[in-house]
């Protein structure tokens, strides 16, 4: 392992590793001297469970403090137990740095510590950091903040690291494939420049308080079976946890998969190839409120006669049955049998009067050629109101199992074939990729989102009805799902 950095061969050569771990037997591991000689201003691990990435975390900003001092750490944590024990780990690797250079501390509580230098650690759970200019930031188990919160933090935190060389370190374990973590990490929504010198995976086999053989297991455990490998290299702790583990679950806390991958419906491999390549998004447009959708209608025909969109259009409604959000889906159709998003109106809190003006107009203004729309209790009324206005073009449908199991294979198939250009909207494809295939136990598919998701696909369903009324399915099909 070499010592690239002023702060990795500080902490090895002035910190006593098994006095500040408190285990007889500690040795330094090749990720943890990794983390200290990183000098780039971002950093991001996905990580192995129990590997004492906190702890090194803690030794990187000590070392840190005792080579620069006067800056602010900042520890970000899912809870506050997990914020003390960061300060905990700090306090015991002070108390184990050489006497040479061991800072004074002046204040000492739960979550924070200062010494009489000026140099502060601060640890909460997951709060916004801001207002301390020159941070350095550590957000731990980043992937397991409450949704939307790791945004709010991660966007908060960065400011803090543009002077007097404040950094960001971003440390976790899976959970699934959606968040800022696994944004950063993966780049699969767009690219994260900054972590291009620090972007590492840290499975189990790397470790070596968790493997015989760290050297051999990097060569051969990545193409070997979870189960193989870990009887080929593992110690017995990761042998008794896989055993006592569910496979899946195993794979994501220590082997760094994205177990979603392994449940969607549409994968983000197939949404990303049928996003843009070239930098430049789709010509679409959203709306978020009647009026917006109404003042896009001029938009959408100048980019019809500019050439930009396809001058027919077929589209999709799902029906919100929860808060009255409803998601208006519209594609174009073009010569080439492809089918680009094209608009989008997107209703939350609005009443089924203002919908169905809303909707009547586009379907009055714009050459959209068929319209599927939701009628399952309450937007049955809609759907028959829109039907009578523009039969023939409109049309109610009814979401049952059989009929989604339909709607789901055809947009698949549609994406597998690269027909179904979308544009880089970050809820269109993390709703797209949420849909999973269940099969009850009377051997039936089911296709809908986890339980516990804030939306309910809304947007996926309304793709996914303009996709079949745009692939000129004839009467016949329509047993499925029209009622009457």
């Amino acid at each position: 392992m070499q010592l690239r950095t002023l702060k990795a061969r500080f902490a090895v050569e002035n910190i006593d590793l098994p006095s500040a771990a408190g285990i007889d037997t500690a040795v330094w591991e090749t990720f943890q001297v990794g983390l200290l000689n990183n000098d780039t201003r971002f950093g991001v691990d996905t990580k192995a469970r129990q590997i004492a990435w906190s702890f090194t975390a803690a030794m990187d900003s000590v070392a840190d403090g005792c080579l620069n001092p006067g800056n602010p750490h900042i520890f970000v944590s899912i809870n506050l137990e997990e914020a003390k024990e960061k300060i905990r780990y700090t306090r015991a690797i002070i108390e184990a740095v050489h006497p040479s250079f061991r800072p004074r501390l002046v204040r000492d509580s739960q979550t924070e510590l200062e010494t009489a230098d000026g140099t502060r650690w601060i640890s909460h759970p997951c709060r916004p950091p801001r207002g301390k200019p020159g941070a350095r930031v550590y957000l731990d188990e980043f992937a397991h903040y409450p949704e939307g919160l790791d945004r709010e933090i991660y966007v908060a935190g960065l400011p803090s690291t543009t002077k007097h060389g404040g950094y960001m370190r971003i440390g976790s374990s899976p959970l699934g494939g959606r968040g800022m973590h696994w944004e950063i990490q993966t780049e699969t929504l767009r690219k994260f420049p900054g972590y291009d010198g620090h972007r590492r995976l840290i499975p189990w086999w790397q470790v070596r308080a968790l493997c015989q053989d760290v050297p051999s297991a990097r060569q051969l455990a990545p193409a070997m079976s979870t189960d193989e490998r870990v009887y080929a290299f593992g110690r017995e702790p990761i042998i008794d946890i896989f055993e006592n583990m569910f496979l899946e679950d195993f794979q994501q806390e220590y082997e760094c998969a994205w177990v979603d991958e392994k449940t969607a419906w549409i994968d983000w491999h197939l949404i990303k190839r049928n996003q843009p390549k070239d930098g430049n998004d789709l010509v679409y447009f959203h709306a978020k409120n009647v009026d917006q959708a109404l003042g896009m209608i001029p938009d959408i025909k100048a980019a019809m006669r500019a050439g930009t969109v396809e001058t027919a259009l077929c589209a999709g409604v799902d029906i919100g049955r929860k808060r009255h959000l409803t998601e208006f889906v519209a594609l174009g159709r073009s010569t080439t049998g492809q089918l680009p998003v094209r608009f989008m109106v997107s209703l939350d809190r609005v009443e089924y009067d203002d919908q169905q003006r809303c909707f009547a107009e586009l379907l009055r203004l714009l050459p959209i050629t068929q319209c599927l729309i939701d009628q399952n209790g309450i937007g049955a009324q809609l759907a028959e109101n829109l039907e009578r206005l523009y039969p023939g073009r409109a049309q109610g449908v009814e979401f049952t199992n059989p009929s989604k199991e339909l709607w789901a294979v055809e947009a698949r198939i549609q994406a597998e074939r690269g027909n179904v250009p979308l544009p880089l909207d970050r809820d269109l494809a993390y709703q797209i990729h949420s849909i999973k295939k269940k099969v009850t136990a009377a051997k039936n598919a089911v296709f809908d989102t986890e339980g516990n998701e804030k939306h309910h696909a809304d947007k996926f369903w309304g793709w996914a009805l303009a996709i079949w009324a745009g692939t000129n399915h004839d009467a016949a099909d329509n047993r499925f799902y029209a009622v009457g």
